[in-house]
């Protein structure tokens, strides 16, 4: 969700959001001069649900699970290990994958899957959805999930707009496509500009309660359109951390589906 280069503003009210947890996220990777955005969480939940109903940033409480996401990959300057880590700590994790990096990395995509994790739609090209009309907004979604269907990934309804930015146009074009979108209440990225991986992963954790779903990043590269290049070697030191830490607050680890077994796209 992140990208090189001075951040947009915040978009709040009839034309889009940049969740809380995405400002955080954003400003961390873009700027080492800027402090993430303090706001209300509960507060941006509304103004997100003001904008696409069918949204959703976290998961019931009632069981004591969180879901760790990675987002932009894959890459294999990060991926491979990133997996390794996973795997280590026994984790299953969802990946929001951009489709144009899936096509150039599909070793990646088959070994995430063999892996038993996740892997979720993140546009076909990673470009700002809330700035596009409905044609466009649909053409990124549905060119996506062709790429996953050329890859035999398997089909399902989760869906993630680049950096959190969305629109009533990119909530209708998505209820339209039986997609969702998935947002999140907590990122690692958010620290790591401001703290040493310790004290990142510590805050993070610290942020994680049941339901929670957690933003991280696998994907650093990306060419095309709206191109990025940030280094995610903080994100793959802090991982493990992070894991150890989320445990030790009687917390364990599943994918979105798993944790969110009864909502539908519909």
């Amino acid at each position: 969700m992140s990208e090189s280069g001075p951040p947009p503003p915040l978009r709040v009210g009839r034309r889009g959001l940049l969740v809380a947890g995405g400002a955080a996220c954003l400003l961390a990777a873009t700027s080492p001069f800027v402090r993430p955005v303090r706001s209300d969480p509960d507060d941006q939940v509304v103004k997100l649900k003001a904008i696409d109903p069918r949204a959703v940033s976290s998961g019931p409480t009632s069981a004591p699970l969180v879901a760790l996401t990675f987002d932009d990959g894959p890459d294999p300057a990060y991926t491979p290990r990133v997996l390794e880590i996973l795997a280590q700590h026994q984790v299953r994790a969802t990946f929001f994958m951009i489709g144009r990096s899936a096509a150039r990395h599909p070793e990646l995509v088959a070994a995430v899957l063999t892996a038993g994790h996740t892997i979720a739609n993140h546009t076909q090209d990673h470009l700002w959805l809330d700035r596009l009309d409905a044609a466009d907004v649909q053409s990124q979604v549905e060119e996506c999930r062709q790429t996953f269907d050329r890859l035999d990934v398997p089909a399902n309804a989760l869906f993630r707009p680049p950096r959190g930015l969305t629109s009533p146009t990119v909530a209708s074009v998505t209820a339209t496509l039986h997609e969702r979108s998935y947002f999140w209440g907590t990122c690692l990225e958010a620290n790591l500009s401001h703290h040493d991986v310790d004290t990142s992963a510590a805050l993070c954790a610290e942020r994680t309660h049941p339901g929670a779903i957690v933003l991280a990043h696998d994907g650093g590269h990306l060419d095309g359109p709206n191109p990025q290049s940030i280094d995610r070697s903080g994100t793959v030191a802090a991982l493990p951390a992070l894991i150890s830490l989320i445990r030790a607050r009687g917390l364990e680890f599943a994918t979105l589906p798993t944790m969110l077994p009864a909502r539908r796209a519909g």
